[in-house]
Parts: C-alpha cells; structure tokens; sequence
C-alpha cells in the first residue's frame, strides 16, 4: 500500500480560489472572492460562461443536466414564505408613505 501522493490525496479537491456574483433585487450586483489577479479571475469567469453556455445548449437538445439548479427550485421565482415577506414588506412600506 503507498501514501499520498499529493495534496488533494491528503486533503480532497481543495479551493483555492472563488469568484461569487450577487444580484439585489434592486438590480445592484457585487463580485467578491479572489478578484486581484485579473487576468485569472477573468478566465475563471470566462470557464463559467462557457459552462453556462453549454449547460443551456444541452437544455435545448432535451439533455438535462444537473450542474446549475433552475430557478423554478430557488427563491428567485418566489417561495410561499419568500411572498408573505414581500407582501409585509410592502405592506410597511406603503403604511410608511412609500411607494
């Protein structure tokens, strides 16, 4: 039986990098993680767009695929729980005079 032979044999598949995009409902959207060396980060998120891309050409073709979570199984379309808070929020809002 031989040892480890690497990092990843001692440790798993290690990050040791990570780009995060958020969107606000406001429409803002903020990138955080590892953004100081450019032209990295720049091919990070060039990998992602080609993983989205194919992800949605496979989508066409009737192949799904269980890489990204559609949005029909996030927030994003809006839970019942996720409605209650908006319509309170909204509730607040107008009681305040907002819009």
């Amino acid at each position: 039986m031989s040892g480890p032979k690497n990092m990843d044999d001692l440790h798993g598949d290690t990050v040791v990098s990570r780009l995060e995009i958020v969107c606000y409902r406001s429409g803002a959207m903020r990138l955080a993680g590892s953004i100081t060396d450019e032209h990295y980060a720049r091919a990070m998120l060039a990998q992602a767009r080609e993983t989205l891309d194919n992800y949605h050409i496979q989508q066409k073709l009737g192949r799904r695929s269980g890489i990204l979570v559609p949005a029909y199984d996030t927030s994003l379309v809006g839970t019942p729980e996720e409605k209650k808070l908006l319509a309170a929020r909204d509730e607040l809002a107008n009681a305040m005079g907002g819009t």
